[in-house]
This record gives structure tokens, sequence and C-alpha cells, in this order.
């Protein structure tokens, strides 16, 4: 079975938390949102790339 990577399931965590927040609970400042949505971007694209380069 293949290993999955961590990174990509916290990045779609974050992503996925910070999204229903948003939506459902409380509206966040763009000024907060943004950075941390980059960072869930980034973590998923950082997880991609190295589960491609370990195959």
């Amino acid at each position: 079975m293949k290993k999955k990577n961590v990174f990509i399931y916290i990045g779609i965590a974050i992503y996925i938390i910070m999204s229903g927040i948003d939506r459902f609970v409380y509206h966040i400042p763009n000024m907060i949102y943004i950075p941390i949505a980059i960072l869930g971007i980034a973590l998923i694209l950082i997880g991609f790339f190295k589960d491609k380069n370990n195959q």
C-alpha cells in the first residue's frame, strides 16, 4: 500500500477548516484568511511534489 503524505492532509484540513469557519461561523478578515489559505495550498503542493519525487 502506498504511503500517504502528511503535508497534503494538513493542507486540506487547514483549507477546509478556514473555509467552513469563514462561511458558517464568523467572517474572517482577508488579512488573516489569505495568508493561511496560501499556507494550506502551499502544503498541498509541497506534499504533492514530495510524493511525486519519491516514486
